[in-house]
């Protein structure tokens, strides 16, 4: 079965690699850090990131923290904008909620400048 993937609206381009670039209302921004999470109905989970963990491994399969501001607010399918701090690291990140055909919460995305 194939998902299809939602970005956000206005988000017209999304590529995640060793830079993040993607598109809104003409605006351009880059990324240092950036994740695709999945959503399991309970957890976000980084499938895909370029985030390391204080040892210097893969954040990928590590979960979004259940406290933090980003968790509520894409519990809620809204966007969140701040400063977090991701692995020890501070930085201005942003989530977006991505949703299936019928507005099911399926993951999110985030991008981070430091």
């Amino acid at each position: 079965m194939n998902k299809k993937l939602y970005l956000p609206s206005g988000i017209s381009k999304f590529i995640l690699g060793s830079a993040v670039v993607f598109s809104s209302a003409g605006i351009v921004w880059a990324a240092q850090e950036s994740t695709v999470f999945t959503f399991d109905g309970k957890d976000f989970i980084r499938k895909e990131t370029t985030l390391v963990m204080e040892d210097g491994k893969s954040a990928v399969g590590t979960k979004l923290d259940q406290d933090s501001p980003a968790y509520k607010a894409l519990m809620q399918k809204h966007s969140y904008t701040g400063d977090v701090t991701v692995f020890g690291h501070s930085c201005n990140g942003s989530y977006a909620p991505l949703t299936d055909d019928g507005g099911n919460l399926t993951g999110a995305i985030f991008v981070c400048n430091k």
